[in-house]
């Protein structure tokens, strides 16, 4: 399973443990929007992703 986890800011604690137990089960991509403007390559991550978590 592909994971992309959004980042709008930096997660609290619980998002981040949630994002460690997801890449334990699942090939996960972190993405921080804030720094990372490359929306092209940003929609085919989506777009190529079973599930999306943004935070």
């Amino acid at each position: 399973m592909k994971v992309l986890c959004l980042l709008k800011q930096t997660p609290d604690a619980t998002g981040a443990k949630i994002i460690e137990t997801q890449k334990q089960n699942a090939e996960v991509t972190v993405v921080d929007m804030r720094t990372n403007k490359n929306y092209d390559e940003i929609i085919d991550l989506i777009t190529s992703s079973d599930k999306v978590m943004t935070w």
